[in-house]
């Protein structure tokens, strides 16, 4: 039965609901008026950040002013419906159903981009699929169209896809015309990567770089890798090297590449002995003969590629060298990005595919004038232009805009680009080049956005971390085992490494925050713990699941729980590599619950009984499916993970809500995780879940324990 106070509340948040609905819906009727007297589109503004109620008004160097460049609306959430109303023709007027010529342009942009032989924007919106489009307008720079949820083959790995609306340069005073809509100028995008243009762009940028950037000239170490490829300045030269006596002041770049389905060409204790000799430049693979070209065209004659500097079948080879990867990354002089290339058998450097080129549009104006206009498939996701033009890492945009590109798909590579001091992005779309100060596309026009650290405000070293590992763990990894070893070389450079432990990819100095990681969104009635046979990552670790995670930001959290102990153990002697298990050691309140699962609504909840009487449910995020269980040790079937191939609908089971904190800011302000006995480790407790917004009467009726979680 509900307590009295449950009942209020809930009616109060039914009433706040409701008073919200009302709002809202107020809101938009006065925005249609309002729009509706000045002529302008309530969809889409006319495509011009004029005179809207969001429109922001920045000066140049941060300050509110008023200038006409420094005008800008971003417009979120418009439903593809509403744009499409513009031409679809009511039967019984046979005019649109809304006359705005703005939103009939965006149509004729959707009909060239998202329709193919199998789908349409057309028809996902007749059929209410979640779309929607979002405008970001800017006097002067090119308009921004973002895409969001479109079903398009080639954008599965990202959500959304954002169209690039531009014009040339030339035809800046035309552009400006009465009722033409703000859509500034973009530069070109070559046809091809291996263009002149494309070379000349990444010769100036390395250049400026190096010359002008002392920022990002690595910290002399006097590392030197194990191995290096010397190309020499002909390919009768290229060959292994080892035990290089560079003096520290060794300079090579690194390739960060896909191995896709097959076996690139690679170093073996059997071939050792002639690579050092000789590689035949013929016998590598077309992304390998891309690098040793821009290598060499960079002036630098020593390149580092994995699976040619590391003995593949020499596992302690491998355990030393994987070690390193901080140091190889971290010092390369630039690292190539194989971006494009799925496979290492094909090039980076050849023609675009057709879907980033470019095509024609035109809007004809009042005045009759037909105004020709470029529409592009955009390289890199826009930055939200609140932001202006920084971009620095760490913020929520940077951990979860995906680039376009196979390699961005592989958690081995995040850190590969993370720590390189330069990085040459050899994109699907474009050539990116990014330093420790900017991220400059061929097809930009300054400025360029920034990536300077903190330049948007100091960011906790924690949420650093949190920022990394939501960015890294939404990548796929061929190899279980590799889950904390890929990300190693980022942790062993994070400020936490220098005084605080770590353990299974948490830090002791803010473990109790660490604990409250949850799986995204999405994928908790999927199988997402890692077989324990094949990766044994302890259950409180993110490292345990195959997802992504991610963390509340929680203000003022105050720690319930206290730390024990906290041990990994090691598979190596790497600190930041592979583990095999680990234990936690808690002290803090325990209280028994249920959980009660519903697969069929991917819903999650979790309860407790007391004197014949059911608390009010409480929603939580599973680690993944999970399973009722019974043991000889346990009484009663209590909830575990669900392993591969187990399926389960629904059912009632027992676990235990444990508290870590409290944040005094939320009404129900305590959090936690929902445990389950091991079936692994005798007396021991494994993590099935996160849950926060718990009532006080859960801790406050819990019971002082110690557990142990494994």
């Amino acid at each position: 039965m509900d307590s009295v106070p449950t009942k209020v509340n809930t009616l109060w948040t039914g009433v706040r609901l409701v008073a919200k609905v009302a709002l809202d819906a107020g809101r938009s009727s006065y925005k249609r008026y309002q729009a509706h007297a000045r002529g302008i589109c309530w969809v889409c503004n006319n495509l011009q950040p004029y005179g809207h109620v969001n429109t922001l008004r920045e000066s140049s160097n941060g300050s509110h002013g008023i200038g006409p460049d420094d005008i800008k609306l971003t417009l979120e959430d418009i439903s593809t419906q509403d744009i499409l109303d513009a031409r679809t023709i009511n039967e019984q007027t046979g005019l649109p159903k809304r006359d705005c010529r703005y939103c009939r342009f965006l149509c004729e942009i959707f009909d060239a981009f998202f329709i193919d032989e199998y789908m349409s924007w057309v028809t996902e919106t007749l059929n209410a699929m979640p779309i929607s489009v979002g405008l970001m307008i800017q006097e002067g720079k090119p308009l921004i169209v973002n895409c969001w949820g479109f079903t398009y083959d080639k954008h599965t790995w990202n959500p959304r896809v954002d169209l690039e609306v531009y014009h040339e340069p030339s035809l800046e005073t035309t552009i400006r015309l009465e009722g033409a809509p703000s859509i500034g100028p973009a530069g070109s995008r070559a046809a091809t990567a291996a263009s002149q243009k494309c070379r000349r762009f990444i010769l100036e940028c390395m250049h400026r770089c190096c010359n002008e950037h002392s920022s990002c000239v690595p910290k002399a170490t006097g590392f030197v890798p194990s191995r290096l490829i010397f190309l020499g300045s002909s390919n009768k030269e290229i060959r292994i090297v080892e035990a290089i006596d560079g003096d520290g002041q060794m300079a090579w770049a690194a390739l960060s590449h896909c191995w896709g389905d097959g076996q690139p060409h690679k170093l073996l204790r059997a071939n050792h002995a002639l690579l050092k000799d000789h590689i035949n430049f013929s016998d590598v693979p077309a992304t390998f003969r891309n690098a040793i070209e821009v290598t060499r065209e960079l002036g630098l004659k020593y390149l580092w590629i994995d699976s040619l500097c590391i003995l593949q079948d020499d596992k302690a080879d491998w355990e030393v060298e994987a070690a390193s990867m901080g140091a190889i990354y971290g010092q390369a002089v630039v690292v190539l990005c194989a971006a494009s290339s799925a496979n290492p058998e094909t090039p980076f450097l050849r023609q675009r595919d057709e879907e980033w080129l470019a095509k024609s549009f035109e809007i004809v104006l009042d005045q009759g004038v037909a105004l020709p206009i470029k529409v592009r498939q955009k390289a890199l996701l826009a930055a939200r232009l609140q932001k202006r033009s920084d971009e620095p890492p760490f913020v929520s945009d940077w951990a979860l805009q995906k680039r376009a590109g196979p390699l961005y798909a592989r958690a081995w590579c995040f850190q590969e680009t993370f720590l390189a001091p330069r990085a040459i992005h050899f994109a699907p779309g474009a050539v990116v080049f990014e330093c420790k100060l900017l991220s400059q596309s061929e097809d930009q026009l300054p400025p360029y956005p920034s990536s300077i650290f903190g330049s948007l405000g100091a960011i906790p070293e924690s949420r650093q971390w949190y920022e990394i590992v939501r960015a890294y763990t939404q990548r796929q990894l061929t190899f279980q085992s590799d889950k904390l070893t890929a990300i190693g070389g980022v942790a062993g450079t994070m400020p936490q490494a220098k005084s605080s432990k770590y353990v299974a990819g948490l830090w002791c100095s803010t473990l109790i925050q660490d604990l409250l990681w949850q799986v995204m969104p999405g994928a908790t009635h999927r199988v997402i713990s890692y077989p324990r046979a094949e990766h044994n990552i302890p259950s409180w670790s993110w490292a345990s699941l195959d997802r992504g995670v991610t963390w509340n930001l929680l203000e003022s959290l105050q720690p319930l729980a206290k730390i024990v102990s906290a041990e990994s153990t090691l598979v190596g002697k790497n600190p930041y590599g592979q583990v095999a298990g680990g234990r936690l050691c808690l002290q803090g309140r325990i209280r028994p619950c249920y959980v009660s699962i519903s697969e069929h609504k991917n819903e999650h909840w979790v309860y407790y009984e007391e004197k014949g009487h059911q608390s009010a449910k409480r929603h939580f995020r599973a680690d993944g499916q999970l399973m009722p269980e019974t043991s000889s040790q346990e009484q009663g079937v209590f909830a575990r993970r669900a392993c591969e191939g187990e399926f389960r609908s629904d059912f009632d089971a027992t676990a235990a809500f444990f508290c870590i904190g409290r944040t005094p800011k939320f009404n129900y302000d305590y959090v936690g995780l929902i445990i389950c006995p091991s079936l692994h480790v005798e007396g021991c407790r494994e993590r099935i879940g996160n849950i926060t917004n718990v009532p006080s009467e859960w801790y406050r009726d819990g019971t002082a324990t110690t557990i142990t979680l494994v």
